[in-house]
């Protein structure tokens, strides 16, 4: 498969990620923050569409940003957007827009388009929204052998809890499905999470462990465990001292289950009594029961403050036992050394994920940041 060149115009990459364009009348749309390198692509009419383009809502903002959100729907409400800052640029209609049309039987969609900062799993994510400003979909696009595993990988399990989500808890189903060659994409309903939409407590032990269940639990040793056994015959598994990691655990055995694999404030958001959980793209069977917990304590205190990697991981180190205590009533997750495992085990997690990007235009031995001083720790603590 050919990819696409990562040209300096990020304008030109998308159109050919997409499909190219095809004949038929232009949309204008705004480009923040700029034509060149966009990150948002707002079509700016009908102006009932512009503003639901605004209306996403994530947990994870600072105040400061959330009333610039409230100030942009504001703005769109009043068609006068386009003076909010950004580039306004004329396009034709996007190949793919015009396929998922067709697949979904909706005739006029217009697409606001989200490509968020530079990073490595960076991938186009549409919304598909009717002319009178209703939500139709949201889209993934893979175009990379990892995106594309990730798109991949979501879809799969969405399909899987599809129906069997805890009392009160919400995902988004699957709606439409293509893969060719080149891309990946999953069609999605869209969540009807409303403005003001949050959650500012920890979603609870009771509904991780409903989810772990949905497929089914287990006791497993660790020297089992499929990622284990995955990462051995790796050359990631050098990284990991896998070797090492099976001589310190091998025998410890854990209870597993489905874990959501991303469970963050920006992935999930709750009004009233029912709470909505997206991005499905980490998502994993035969993982420890906890794991989520574990991963969203580490990720809000990671994003309390820049450069805030190491201060997340000896907060994991020193708070597992009290994170993990809820999961760890069973006789199999007892066993002496249980929660060292499981803390490595999620170490082991955050650092392959890094090696996933190889032949992605980024080298996995020049790990980023966080990796880094996650395989430091992870190291250590398995030569004590």
């Amino acid at each position: 498969m050919t990819e696409p060149v990562r040209e300096q115009n990020e304008l030109k990459w998308l159109e050919q990620v997409l499909g190219g364009y095809v004949d038929g009348p232009t949309t204008q749309y705004l480009c923040r923050p700029s034509i060149e390198q966009p990150q948002l692509l707002i079509p700016l009419k009908p102006t009932r569409v512009t503003q639901a383009s605004m209306k996403r809502d994530h947990d994870d903002r600072s105040q400061r940003e959330r009333l610039q959100s409230l100030l942009a729907e504001t703005t769109a409400r009043l068609g006068i957007i386009r003076f909010a800052g950004g580039e306004v640029t004329e396009l034709r209609p996007f190949r793919l827009v015009q396929q998922l049309e067709e697949e979904l039987g909706e005739p006029r969609l217009l697409a606001t388009i989200s490509l968020g900062p530079r990073r490595r799993n960076r991938k186009p994510v549409i919304q598909l929204i009717r002319p009178d400003g209703t939500p139709v979909a949201f889209v993934k696009v893979g175009w990379s052998t990892f995106t594309r595993e990730l798109v991949s990988n979501e879809a799969h399990w969405l399909e899987q809890v599809k129906g069997k989500m805890p009392k009160g808890v919400a995902a988004p189903e699957v709606i439409a499905r293509r893969q060719d060659e080149e891309i990946d994409v999953v069609s999605t309903t869209p969540l009807p999470v409303k403005a003001g939409a949050k959650r500012t407590t920890f979603v609870s032990p009771e509904i991780v462990r409903q989810l772990a269940g949905i497929t089914h639990t287990e006791p497993m040793p660790l020297a089992e465990l499929p990622t284990v056994q995955q990462w051995a015959g790796q050359p990631v598994g050098e990284l990991l001292n896998i070797d090492r990691l099976l001589q310190r655990h091998g025998d410890v055995v854990v209870q597993t289950g489905l874990w959501h694999g991303d469970l963050t404030p920006w992935n999930t958001a709750s009004s009233a009594d029912l709470m909505y959980l997206w991005d499905w793209e980490f998502a994993g069977d035969h993982r420890p029961v906890g794991f989520d917990s574990l991963h969203e304590t580490f990720e809000r205190s990671r994003r309390a403050a820049a450069q805030n990697e190491q201060t997340a991981l000896d907060m994991i180190v020193r708070t597992a036992p009290e994170v993990l205590a809820p999961f760890l009533d069973s006789p199999a997750s007892e066993s002496p050394g249980t929660v060292d495992a499981i803390v490595d085990l999620y170490l082991c997690e955050l650092v392959s994920r890094e090696f996933r990007l190889a032949g992605e235009g980024w080298k996995p031995e020049n790990l980023g940041p966080l990796d880094e001083m996650a395989q430091t720790l992870l190291a250590h603590r398995l030569n004590q």
